[in-house]
Parts: structure tokens; C-alpha cells; sequence
């Protein structure tokens, strides 16, 4: 669905459709489907637009398909589905409604650790506790990093000389 529909409240209590003249009963004004949000004009008149979240996952699937697209056909076709998701994705704005904030990794990194030096300064919390916050800030960064990564990896990666048998050692973890 990539067009604007506008959704009109009658004097009887139903919603007309500006588009297609098909009313509504308040009771089956459920048509939204996870991939579609409200949105009201100006005049108030209710409206569902593509996400704008989606329309991104669209473009960046159909930008995968063309880069491996064999043959004019298969690009051509990747061109219409990011065309198409780019429309969507322009008509969300033009009604106001803004796609998710997008973070660099380096921003996730700051935030997660700034929120980890919050927890240990307010708290006071002592070493033990510390170290087990710290590890569960670098395997969840390790895991945006490398999903599925394994806590053996993400160690080597983040403690260079400590092993995993030393990590457990520490506070007796791991008995």
C-alpha cells in the first residue's frame, strides 16, 4: 500500500474512504497491518501511510537485489521495488510522519557505556558487580557488532590476555 488513504468520520459514525468511497464501521477500522501508521491531516481527516521504518527496509533490500541482480530485467525489477519504497517513504514525510532515529555504531558504543558509568556511579557498587556490567556492555556490543557471537570470541576480543577461565576466576564465577 503506497498511497495516502484519508479516512473521513460521517454523520452516522463510519469513515468514509476518500479514495475509493468504501465506508468503515468504527469496529472494522482495523486494517493497519504492522507495515502501515496513522497519521491525521490538517483538516482531520485520518489517514494510514506506509512506514516509514519499512519503506527503509524496503529500499536497502531492493538496493541488495539489484547489486545482485543478473541481467537488465532483474535491475530494472530492483529499481521498481526501491522506487516504490522510495514513493512510500516520501509520502510519510510529506504527511509528518518522521522514519526512527538511526545511530552510527560509535554512538551506540558511547551510549551503552555512558549508561553502564551511570549505574556504577550511582549505585556505588562494588567491583564484582562492575566487572559483570562491563562484560554484559561488551557482549551486548560485541553481539551488534558480530550477532551470534560466542562469549569465547567476544573475550578474545574485548580482554586480549585474559582467557575465559580467567573471567570466571575473578569473583568465582563460573562455579
Amino acid at each position: 500500500m503506497n498511497e495516502f488513504r484519508k479516512l473521513r468520520i460521517q454523520p452516522d459514525k463510519t469513515f468514509k474512504c476518500d479514495g475509493c468511497g468504501s465506508t468503515f464501521d468504527r469496529k472494522e477500522f482495523v486494517f493497519v497491518d504492522g507495515k502501515e501508521v496513522w497519521t491525521v491531516d490538517a483538516e482531520g481527516a485520518i489517514g494510514c501511510v506506509v512506514d516509514p521504518a519499512v519503506s527503509l527496509t524496503e529500499m536497502t533490500e531492493a538496493c541488495e537485489k539489484y547489486l545482485a541482480a543478473e541481467g537488465m530485467y532483474a535491475q530494472l525489477s530492483a529499481l521498481e521495488d526501491h522506487r516504490t519504497a522510495l514513493m512510500a517513504f516520501l509520502e510519510a514525510k510529506r504527511v509528518g510522519i518522521d522514519p526512527p532515529p538511526t545511530y552510527t555504531l560509535d554512538q551506540v558504543h558511547d551510549a551503552v557505556n555512558e549508561g553502564a558509568d551511570i549505574v556504577n556511579d550511582s549505585l556505588g557498587l562494588g567491583e564484582p558487580e562492575t566487572d559483570a556490567i562491563n562484560l554484559a556492555v561488551n557482549g551486548a556490543l560485541a553481539c551488534l557488532e558480530k550477532p551470534g557471537i560466542t562469549f569465547e570470541e567476544m573475550v578474545d576480543r574485548n580482554y586480549g590476555e585474559d582467557t575465559v577461565e580467567d573471567i570466571r576466576s575473578w569473583w568465582g564465577w563460573g562455579k
